[in-house]
């Protein structure tokens, strides 16, 4: 089921769920709620085992297996985030081109939700230049093996036009099965990109559509599934690190530094960027708009998911006068694709880990960072923890190698992804809410869409109703 097939979603914007429906999404709510309450637990009790380990100086080998049920719960995520962003980025597409790409509204959309999303990205990297020095490098990073070394050497010689030219042959794979076993991920998205608008172009292919459709539903389950075992992973990796590590202060210190760059970051996002696009495009005040939200927030941030929050979007949106046309055109689709917080927080954690890693990145892959950051936001799903798999697989593709200070780091990020995760959706809903707005605002009522749910073609909502 595609992006365009869902955007009318007749009975949730009606705010009228079917009994069924509310029973999942009230027990998927419980089910997150008592996740982010185990995997606290699972931090604590992982800190307490990694500093008695630590104490008594336990073996190397008891270390390791303490951080094998981690390294299983990094290697299920990498498993599965690779192919469910090659079928969403193909069926998203496909989608986004029969939605009528000669239609004035749908261009205004794709086009908007791309240029706040790249906007997103390189206010992340501003954002990690801006506060760099507040990021100390952990006290034990000097000791970087000789093939790390080596790289960093390489890595300096590096010119803007080998960067770029490395970048081009990174978009275009030779092989996409060599692309698809080696996690080259840009090679994989063009790929997919290309593939899905191809195949949006003649009716064969629905087929495939409709393939990697189902794909992107299974993927999504999957991860699910394997966000589950997030507690026994983020503790086990946070005891195998303490039990290795001598600057686990000195990590918390970085950690909450980020957190309030983060936090500053999406708020400057919210009230000054979009604010200021609002205000530019609508001539209105647009903290009289954002004032209407509060609602959509709270619920954004107590589900973490932009597709449970749509009932919500979709009302509010209503009551503060953008039409139905617009609503049932434009929030469904930036409930897929419109992901504003995770492409300006991606790069900024990548980048702050690569940092107190003491694994600098150049200025010239700060750019390939945010690139990569900003598809996967896109290629992601909007379900509660879709961070945690995107995190590991952005931290590799930038080129950095997982060493203990790596795994440590990306461990404690992991610890606190629900509280990031929920940032992020507020973030997203307000994106997919402003746009809604703004292009109600320019769009004359005679250049609406037709609508495209009817007795012949009903809407199907049913794919936000699972991820809800």
């Amino acid at each position: 089921m595609m992006v365009a097939d869902v955007q009318p979603v007749r009975d949730t914007v009606a705010g009228n769920p079917s009994v069924e429906d509310k029973s999942k999404s009230d027990r998927y709510s419980f089910v997150t709620r008592w996740l982010t309450t185990l995997t606290l637990l699972g931090v604590a009790v992982g800190t307490a085992t990694g500093a008695l380990c630590n104490s008594y100086k336990a073996d190397s080998q008891l270390v390791d297996v303490i951080r094998f049920p981690g390294q299983l719960f990094i290697r299920a995520l990498k498993v599965v985030v690779v192919p469910m962003v090659f079928s969403s980025m193909v069926s998203n597409t496909a989608a986004l081109g029969k939605s009528g790409s000669g239609n004035r509204m749908a261009r205004m959309v794709v086009a908007f939700y791309l240029f706040t999303t790249v906007i997103a990205g390189l206010e992340g990297i501003a954002l990690f230049n801006m506060f760099k020095y507040s990021f100390e490098p952990l006290t034990n990073s000097d000791h970087i093996d000789a093939s790390l070394e080596s790289v960093s050497a390489n890595s300096e010689k590096l010119t803007l036009l080998s960067t770029v030219l490395s970048f081009g042959r990174d978009l275009v794979p030779d092989n996409i099965f060599k692309a698809l076993l080696t996690n080259q991920l840009m090679g994989v998205m063009t790929f997919a990109i290309v593939l899905g608008y191809s195949l949006s172009n003649f009716s064969g292919g629905d087929l495939v559509i409709q393939f990697s459709d189902v794909c992107f539903e299974a993927l999504v389950t999957m991860i699910q599934k394997v966000i589950l075992f997030t507690p026994l992973g983020v503790g086990s990796l946070v005891a195998g690190s303490i039990a290795q590590a001598d600057g686990v202060l000195s990590v918390i210190q970085n950690l909450g530094a980020l957190i309030l760059v983060i936090l500053f970051g999406l708020a400057f996002h919210v009230f000054i960027f979009y604010a200021s696009l609002y205000a530019s495009l609508t001539r209105k005040n647009p903290y009289k708009f954002l004032a209407g939200l509060p609602r959509v927030w709270m619920t954004a941030f107590g589900t973490s998911s932009s597709a449970a929050t749509l009932t919500t979007t979709c009302k509010v949106c209503e009551d503060l006068g953008v039409s139905k046309e617009v609503i049932n055109f434009a929030l469904p689709i930036g409930c897929t694709v419109n992901m504003d917080g995770g492409a300006l927080n991606l790069p900024l954690v990548v980048l702050w880990i690569a940092h107190v890693a003491g694994q600098p990145i150049s200025g010239g892959m700060q750019a390939v960072a945010a690139l990569t950051s900003m598809m996967l936001s896109i290629g992601g799903s909007p379900i509660p923890s879709a961070g945690v798999s995107i995190l590991v697989l952005a931290v590799e593709a930038t080129g950095v190698k997982l060493t203990t200070q790596v795994e440590t780091l990306v461990a404690f990020c992991l610890a606190l992804e629900w509280l990031i995760d929920s940032l992020r959706t507020s973030v997203n809903v307000t994106g997919d809410a402003i746009a809604a707005a703004i292009i109600n605002h320019l769009m004359p009522a005679d250049l609406y869409p037709p609508k495209r749910c009817d007795e012949e073609q009903p809407c199907d909502k049913q794919r936000f109703a699972n991820q809800a």
